[in-house]
């Protein structure tokens, strides 16, 4: 049996255990029951499971593929398919504009014809109804030509040569030129002109009179208000004296 003294120290034994296991169970000493911080622990797993974000200083660090770039090395560019060759004849075509159109011999309309394609070949220019033998095929505004195998310009319509425009004809009264005879009144003549007009008797517009006329006739001058007898004709502006007598 156990005697006073010990079982004294057992039961304060006992109690410090006790103070012990509330300390554990909860640290601020409140005598609430331990919590765990679960948020805390959900996070700080996540945070473990997630792969980390290697840097350009890493040993092991290799940058990502180019997956587009693969894909552009894998698949070429696919060039507009030709058909079989075939003829045409040329429309029109302006190299200055740098195109043109093809009538194709198998029936199937015009085809657009570039100036790129026609270099390619080798040649700058055709002429309307050259003989192309081409290839086309169809483009997004119709039938385009992919390639220009040979041209046969003996074909091509030639250019006639342009006449030369002829001069014309400077309109002169003829000396025998015929004319109503009519009478009249100098309104003026200005010798260091060359010219001058006359009032018609039987009235309406004045009547030019030129310098070569009174040479014809023989008269050096004319005095205004003086009184004469011409010979008048429908001239390119208005009545003409042809012919010139004094009076």
């Amino acid at each position: 049996m156990w005697g006073t003294d010990t079982h004294q120290r057992f039961g304060r034994n006992r109690q410090a255990l006790c103070r012990r296991l509330v300390d554990v169970i909860s640290p601020a000493g409140q005598g609430r029951p331990y919590r765990p911080n679960v948020e805390h622990s959900v996070r700080k797993d996540r945070e473990s499971r997630r792969p980390q974000r290697r840097g350009f200083d890493d040993d092991t660090y290799s940058p990502p593929p180019d997956v587009f770039s693969a894909r552009r090395a894998s698949s070429p560019r696919s060039e507009p398919a030709s058909g079989p060759p075939t003829t045409g004849t040329v429309k029109w075509y302006n190299p200055e504009k740098g195109f043109g159109f093809v009538q194709l011999a198998d029936g199937s309309g015009d085809a657009f014809l570039h100036a790129s394609v026609l270099e390619r070949s080798g040649t700058s220019t055709v002429l309307p109804g050259a003989t192309l033998e081409l290839r086309a095929a169809p483009g997004q505004k119709g039938q385009q030509i992919t390639e220009v195998i040979s041209v046969d310009s003996s074909t091509a319509l030639q250019e006639p040569p342009r006449r030369p425009r002829p001069e014309r004809p400077i309109e002169r009264m003829s000396d025998h030129a015929a004319g109503v005879e009519e009478f009249g009144t100098v309104k003026f003549y200005a010798a260091e002109k060359g010219f001058g007009f006359i009032n018609r008797d039987v009235g309406g517009k004045d009547v030019f009179v030129h310098a070569s006329v009174l040479n014809r006739a023989g008269i050096s001058d004319l005095a205004e208000g003086q009184r004469v007898a011409m010979g008048v004709a429908e001239g390119r502006k208005g009545p003409e004296a042809v012919s010139l007598r004094l009076i």
